[in-house]
């Protein structure tokens, strides 16, 4: 760290910094709308992050039409894989990301496990597993 610590012995955190863009909501009050604070958010993210944070997001650019949303998501994970190089958690709802993705390195896919119940097809049962590869 370039300087003295007066101890015998000390940790180092795995990250410095841990960032998350979750859930919904506005700032009335502030005059500003839940898209205004999501974008905000992000691009605090965005300005302050390093190789060595956590980035946390959560159905970015979901409140938008569905190109301008899969727009803004995929621009926000291409400079958080690309440029920052930080360790990321990105839900999404876009699936056009896993083609853009696919073969991007340093990036993986998960999803939470589930299947049909076997009495009807349109109901699912969340397994509450975290499982390797692309979401069926």
């Amino acid at each position: 760290m370039g300087c003295y610590v007066p101890a015998d012995s000390f940790k180092l955190t795995p990250v410095d910094r841990i960032f998350t863009r979750l859930g919904a909501s506005d700032r009335i009050l502030e005059g500003k709308s839940t898209f205004f604070v999501e974008m905000e958010e992000t691009k605090n993210i965005l300005h302050q992050g390093t190789k060595r944070s956590l980035a946390i997001l959560d159905e970015l650019g979901r409140g938008t039409s569905t190109f301008d949303g899969y727009s803004i998501a995929n621009a926000v994970l291409s400079y958080l894989t690309r440029e920052i190089k930080c360790r990321s958690l990105f839900a999404t709802h876009y699936h056009m990301l896993l083609d853009d993705y696919r073969d991007c390195p340093g990036v993986s896919s998960y999803h939470m496990a589930c299947k049909n119940e076997e009495s009807s097809t349109d109901k699912i049962k969340f397994l509450y597993k975290f499982r390797k590869g692309e979401c069926p």
